[in-house]
């Protein structure tokens, strides 16, 4: 995984078409609480937001689920396939930011897979 920076979406603009689409972000928050394993954990409406500011968005709600599920944080993590090494580091930090870094490593994580699926969606059609 490539080094965070904290509030850096700058990877999505690669991927402006998709990530401006109808229902993209509908797609992400699906992904995500399938991930976690309930349907309704993360609920986020990104009405006419778009892009980077859907993500930090989606990041301030998750930022605030989080708390709730850290006995099975670890299982979560696993399910959404980020690697244990890649959190390693932010346990020193203070518990808001702890939280805060975290979601945008899932949030990134999720896009990314979001993005896959529809990246090859679209080549199967071809």
């Amino acid at each position: 995984m490539a080094a965070l920076i904290s509030g850096d979406f700058s990877n999505l603009k690669a991927h402006i078409k998709e990530i401006n689409r109808s229902g993209f972000w509908t797609d992400v928050v699906a992904q995500l609480n399938k991930d976690i394993g309930d349907d309704k954990a993360v609920f986020f409406n990104p009405g006419h937001l778009l892009g980077e500011d859907a993500a930090e968005e989606l990041v301030k709600t998750l930022q605030r689920y989080l708390p709730s599920v850290t006995p099975r944080l670890s299982e979560i993590l696993y399910r959404i396939d980020i690697n244990e090494e890649n959190t390693l580091g932010l346990k020193d930090l203070p518990t808001d930011m702890y939280y805060q870094v975290l979601s945008e490593i899932i949030v990134k994580r999720v896009v990314q897979k979001t993005l896959t699926r529809i990246i090859f969606s679209d080549k199967k059609t071809l």
